[in-house]
């Protein structure tokens, strides 16, 4: 079936013209896939539900206690107007059943600590998807249960435990509807897919026996199985630990963007749904699920859809005790919540803020600048906080502006003052920053126009 068949038969089954029970599906990966992947699988499932009639291939685990929950999480809107969806990737639960070396083979249970989590506020009427990346390790008041890491939350009440937390966290924000995704289901997903193409920004070599948990990745463009994927995924032993994990998840997303939604994925519906089937867990209903599946057809993935991190930093050694946390920069979350769900109003810009904004300069123009010139060429244009990271390995053809924080309008400014380049819709610069350059071959070509000593400024 062709994509445009697919969108007209998604078109006359809208939801006044189709009802029965399913519900949408994502892809499942658990710490990960995340939206797009899940924009995609809810394609799958409104096919399989067309041609299959009755079938219900998706489960909701809530009991009647947990669903008048949601509802008062809830603000009662379907998605002819907007809705926040919460995605949670689920740690793998060990059976009960060990092996004489004491290995418990993994179940498919979704109760454990959630390992991916993320906030996704849907507008189709505008044509636009935004993605909040709240780290695991967050520091938040469980109801209940007191301070504790975020993804504690799924394991003492499930998802809608979990989507009270984070509500709370993001000053009462609503949430409409959830997703869990079990692991266990990843790598076959992506195997269903042929594989998925990212860029590795360095190799990455890892083993730990106590989790079978072994990985060799080439720096360089890599098609990863859905092994390597879920290896790539599930490693957090660098300098960044859990937050370049969500970065690397940001990454996945948006090459599972392009795979999933490729015309050649429609001949794999009847794998992939098998999948999902056995892998998801959610409350969206059939008529979400029609018009999530019609909106992912349509969606710039470039320009319609954002994704953005918590704001925050890492806690200092033993201030928190011996517990290691990623804390919330409270300050920025009513800006946030305006911005990417909607949620308050958003506060009057400073035109001057990108001059003083951190930023964070990263050479990927293939050009021999030194840190020096690139310091002296971005004060000589009137920016102030400078830091000149070490030069991208993997030359880019258009600078990339990238709100850190994710302040859209501050990195808009940015744009606007350099005059080239444009601003990503994604978290996956310097950690610190409130924007990163990524300075690809057209600002190469400006600096080869105007080449001077800027460094004898």
């Amino acid at each position: 079936m062709t994509p445009w068949v697919l969108e007209s038969f998604l078109f006359c089954c809208h939801p006044p013209c189709l009802e029965s029970p399913l519900v949408r599906t994502q892809f499942m990966k658990w710490s990960w896939f995340w939206t797009v992947t899940v924009l995609s699988f809810l394609s799958v499932g409104v096919l399989l539900a067309a041609v299959l009639p009755g079938l219900k291939p998706f489960r909701s685990d809530l009991t009647p206690a947990q669903e008048a929950a949601m509802a008062r999480l809830s603000q009662g809107k379907d998605l002819n107007e907007s809705m926040t969806v919460l995605v949670l990737g689920t740690d793998v639960v060990p059976s009960t059943r060990c092996d004489e070396n004491n290995f418990c083979a993994p179940s498919n249970s979704l109760n454990g600590r959630s390992d991916t989590i993320l906030l996704a506020h849907f507008q189709p009427q505008v044509g636009k998807a935004n993605i909040i990346s709240i780290p695991r390790d967050s520091r938040v008041v469980i109801p209940g249960y007191g301070k504790r890491k975020v993804n504690e939350a799924n394991r003492e009440g499930g998802a809608p435990l979990a989507a009270q937390t984070i509500s709370e966290l993001l000053g009462g924000v609503p949430i409409d509807r959830y997703v869990r995704i079990n692991p266990l289901g990843v790598v076959d997903l992506v195997n269903s897919l042929g594989g998925v193409r990212v860029y590795l920004k360095k190799a990455i070599r890892y083993s730990d026996d106590s989790q079978h948990l072994y990985i060799n990745l080439p720096q360089g463009w890599q098609t990863l199985s859905g092994l390597q994927t879920q290896q790539y995924l599930r490693f957090r032993h660098d300098e960044l630990g859990d937050i370049g994990r969500v970065q690397r998840q940001q990454e996945v997303i948006r090459a599972m963007a392009d795979k999933a939604l490729k015309p050649e994925t429609l001949a794999r519906l009847p794998d992939l749904l098998e999948v999902v089937k056995r892998n998801v867990d959610t409350n969206l209903s059939v008529a979400d699920l029609l018009t999530l599946a019609r909106f992912a057809l349509t969606l710039d993935r470039d320009q319609d859809l954002q994704l953005v991190m918590l704001p925050g930093r890492f806690s200092y050694p033993g201030e928190y005790g011996s517990g290691s946390y990623w804390v919330a920069a409270t300050e920025r979350l009513p800006a946030l919540t305006a911005r990417y769900l909607g949620w308050g109003e958003l506060p009057a810009s400073d035109p001057q803020a990108g001059y003083q904004a951190r930023l964070a300069i990263q050479n990927a123009s293939g050009r021999a600048v030194t840190k020096r010139q690139l310091r002296a060429y971005f004060r000589a244009q009137g920016f102030t906080n400078i830091d000149i990271l070490d030069s991208y390995p993997d030359p880019i053809w258009r600078t990339q502006v990238i709100p850190q924080q994710g302040d859209t309008g501050l990195a808009e400014q940015v744009q606007q003052t350099l005059g080239l380049g444009e601003v990503r819709r994604d978290s996956t610069g310097q950690i610190n920053s409130d924007i990163t350059l990524r300075l690809g071959r057209d600002w190469g070509v400006r600096w080869d126009r105007e080449a001077q000593p800027v460094e004898s400024r």
